[in-house]
């Protein structure tokens, strides 16, 4: 066999394994996307006691801190 025909194949073959793999890939995504939590299942990482807030993050409010020791710069008006 001559190796330009060797090469084919393997081009060939390593073609049509991408697309299978392409394919699999895809129907992967959308059997997982059909199991989708809804919108009324929380988190486990989330406060059940009042509003749903993440537990281990805090909120960013501009001009706000949360640290009495930071004083906030006065305004230069």
């Amino acid at each position: 066999m001559d190796l330009v025909y060797i090469l084919a194949y393997i081009i060939l073959f390593t073609t049509v394994g991408t697309m299978v793999i392409g394919l699999v890939a895809y129907a992967a995504f959308k059997l997982r996307d059909k199991r989708k939590p809804g919108k009324n299942k929380s988190d486990e990482t989330m406060n059940v006691d009042g509003p749903l807030e993440p537990v281990f993050l805090e909120r960013y409010v501009p001009g706000v801190t949360t640290d009495p020791a930071v004083q906030p710069a006065p305004d230069d008006r």
